[in-house]
């Protein structure tokens, strides 16, 4: 018997059926029957393409994460000194986490999936952790930042700007307060580094 190869285009409508759903409901009330009603397709569809609500969920951060990543990192100015290029970076991921659909699961949906997908998540978006990660040591190098453990730094920036982008999604108008709330954020973040000794 031959194995249909599922069809991009079936899949693609899906994922993005499912962004909007997760967009306007949530995550945790979305079910496969409201994915597969927005695409005009029986229930059944959605388990030729995905093995649960959750491979759906990973595949669509995996397909859709990598190109904003290379945008969000190809917008920071690598001239710069450290702490402006962090404060560029921090910006544009409290803006990111803040006001896009992809950023608005990551922050939200993904903390509550099961460890192996969150790994998997993850892996989509390392360019983003490395590219803090190499500015932080520039900074300590050129001795701008101070030095602090590695995991409790990564924890921090981390903290800090899933903050900020907390505060732009529940603002009454993200997309009018980003700027605002993303400039505050990169601010802190900065402050929060810098070596004043």
């Amino acid at each position: 018997m031959a194995t249909r190869t599922p069809s991009v285009t079936t899949r693609d409508a899906m994922l993005d059926a499912a962004k909007e759903l997760i967009s306007d409901i949530g995550y945790a009330a979305m079910s496969h029957a409201d994915i597969t009603a927005a695409v005009g397709m029986g229930r059944t569809t959605f388990y030729e393409h995905f093995a649960s609500k959750e491979d759906l969920l990973i595949a669509l951060v995996r397909r859709d994460l990598p190109p904003l990543t290379v945008e969000i990192l190809q917008s920071v100015d690598v001239a710069l000194p450290p702490d402006e290029r962090l404060h560029q970076l921090g910006f544009r991921m409290v803006e990111f986490v803040g006001t896009d659909h992809i950023g608005l699961i990551l922050h939200t949906e993904v903390p509550r999936l099961s460890p192996e997908a969150q790994r998997s998540i993850a892996e989509a978006h390392d360019g983003i952790a490395g590219e803090f990660a190499a500015i932080y040591r520039d900074g300590v190098s050129d001795g701008i930042f101070r030095s602090m453990p590695p995991a409790l730094v990564g924890r921090m920036m981390e903290g800090i700007i899933m903050t900020g982008g907390k505060v732009v999604m529940d603002s009454p108008d993200p997309a009018g307060h980003a700027v605002e709330i993303a400039t505050a954020t990169a601010d802190i973040l900065v402050a929060a580094l810098r070596d004043d000794r």
